[in-house]
């Protein structure tokens, strides 16, 4: 499914709710019930194999959340906790679907945050990394995730369908096992 087809099946989930939306290939684009500017933009989102669909709604006035459409058509929000004053932000995030995990990363003010969700259990988690960039490399059911730096973590988890399991690493492991960070 291409980025604008994703875009377009956010759109018609918006309308289903009344909402009025402007939708074009590089975003989706609405004002809400307060006057603030929301928007969902391609790389904004993700989506399995089932059909589930999740999306990063921006919002000019700070109020930033994800939204996950499940196959039964309902939607569950989920807010990104903040550390700081400052408002999350999705540059350099990421989302992803890993069975029945979504993976969540975002910018916190001076750093990057990572939560796993289980969209079965509701649950979520924040894997802790002593990293100021969080790396991100998917191989199977392998999550690996490090710093840019040497002296900085690497965390292998393993996530299964109901429970994910997280190991320290280290860069020997990496090389061992090939694992290279794009």
């Amino acid at each position: 499914m291409t980025q604008a087809e994703i875009l377009s099946l956010i759109d018609e989930e918006l309308f289903t709710d009344n909402i009025k939306t402007e939708l074009s290939e590089q975003k989706i684009i609405w004002t809400d019930h307060s006057g603030t500017e929301n928007s969902v933009s391609p790389h904004q989102t993700a989506i399995n194999n089932d059909g589930m669909i999740a999306w990063w709604q921006c919002n000019e006035a700070g109020k930033e959340e994800v939204r996950v459409r499940l196959k039964e058509k309902k939607v569950l929000t989920w807010k990104p906790p903040v550390n700081t004053l400052g408002q999350p932000i999705f540059r350099d995030g990421l989302l992803y679907f890993y069975g029945n995990h979504l993976i969540i990363k975002y910018k916190d003010n001076h750093y990057q945050r990572l939560f796993i969700f289980n969209i079965k259990t509701l649950q979520d988690e924040e894997i802790l990394i002593n990293a100021l960039t969080i790396q991100v490399k998917l191989v199977g059911n392998e999550l690996f995730l490090g710093g840019l730096y040497p002296d900085e973590e690497y965390i292998k988890i393993t996530m299964y369908p109901d429970h994910f399991e997280k190991e320290n690493m280290d860069e020997a492991y990496l090389r061992q096992r090939n694992i290279t960070f794009d």
